[in-house]
């Protein structure tokens, strides 16, 4: 596997665990090691997990936002 196809599978995992706030940089850091010793098919099997887990995260954060918009604009003005 080549370098850069493994690096853009580590950021694919990364960039959902940066969602949470929590996720420090030194954690960023282990985890970065821990995932570039796993081998192709299992780095390449958690990265599509994780953009399944991402976008699952965007339609219902996208939902929540919508509801409570509608909810904002049913509310009578003073």
């Amino acid at each position: 596997m080549s370098a850069d196809r493994k690096d853009s599978l580590v950021e694919a995992v990364l960039e959902v665990l940066r969602l949470n706030p929590r996720f420090s940089k030194i954690e960023e850091r282990n985890v970065r090691r821990i995932l570039k010793k796993l081998d192709e098919s299992d780095l390449t099997y958690l990265a599509n997990t994780f953009d399944v887990f991402r976008e699952f995260l965007e339609k219902k954060c996208s939902e929540l936002f919508a509801a409570t918009r509608e909810n904002v604009q049913q509310e009578p003005g003073d």
